[in-house]
């Protein structure tokens, strides 16, 4: 195990042999540190977190902290960071408000410079999050999203899978899978980039199209849409956008941009999906 001289590490702390811990880190708590992990100098990791293998935690990330939240009252909570994650400088992640509640980021994520996860958000799997995107609490984000520099997320607010969100944008109501989100927070296409390099066909591609139809017909709900999808066919990406639909929301589903300008610049902002 690489640790600098100056870096202050809990007893309660396990960390694998094979970790890096630079200078001026500090380790206190239930820490669990899997291998293949390096953590460059200034990084604060507390509480009951774990950080899963092969992830890079740049300087001045915090993780696990307590979070911004006047409803907590102390406990156990927990964070976890999943394998091959990428915190990028200053970034903050909180554990959860309640006891035995959790944050979780998923598994090759991407958070750049800046960025926020209050308590209790979940994110998936190769979420991209740029420069001080701030998500607020309980907030949940589908796999492959990426969030525009910027971006703010309300609470409670469900973003499906291989959405893209346009820089500064102000987030509401929850986001549909693979839309293209304004600056105002509205659906104003397809995410057709993140489509097709996901490997989804031109069918299933067409087929999301007309499921978009439904979703936004006059007078539609969201779970008559969802029953409408489901006679399109059984293809997995008509079942994610069925399944988003028919969950529980707190914050209903956000309208179609009057522009229909799905390609405004930063729509398609560089990132992974």
């Amino acid at each position: 195990m690489a640790i600098h001289p100056t870096a202050i590490i809990d007893s309660k702390a396990e960390i694998d042999a094979s970790v890096e811990v630079g200078p001026f880190c500090v380790i206190e708590g239930n820490v669990r540190i899997a291998a293949g992990c390096r953590l460059y100098p200034n990084v604060y990791l507390t509480g009951w977190t774990t950080i899963e293998e092969d992830c890079v935690l740049h300087p001045g990330v915090i993780v696990g902290h307590e979070p911004q939240d006047v409803g907590f009252q102390g406990g156990r909570s927990f964070c976890r960071i999943g394998r091959g994650t990428i915190l990028r400088e200053n970034v903050t992640v909180h554990r959860g408000t309640k006891s035995e509640s959790e944050t979780v980021v998923g598994e090759d994520c991407f958070l750049l410079g800046g960025a926020h996860v209050a308590h209790n958000c979940v994110l998936g799997s190769r979420v991209t999050l740029i420069n001080n995107v701030l998500l607020a609490g309980h907030v949940e984000v589908g796999d492959g999203v990426t969030l525009g520099g910027a971006a703010m997320v309300h609470q409670f607010v469900r973003i499906g899978a291989l959405a893209m969100i346009t820089g500064n944008a102000r987030v509401r109501r929850d986001i549909p899978p693979y839309a293209i989100v304004t600056l105002e927070g509205h659906v104003a296409g397809l995410n057709r980039v993140g489509l097709r390099r996901a490997g989804v066909s031109r069918e299933e591609s067409a087929a999301i199209r007309e499921a978009y139809r439904m979703i936004y017909a006059e007078g539609a709900t969201a779970r008559d849409a969802a029953e409408q999808i489901a006679a399109l066919g059984t293809a997995p990406p008509l079942g994610i956008l069925a399944a988003f639909l028919r969950a529980e929301s707190r914050r209903g589903l956000a309208g179609r941009s009057r522009s229909q300008t799905a390609n405004e610049p930063g729509a398609e902002a560089a990132g992974r999906c």
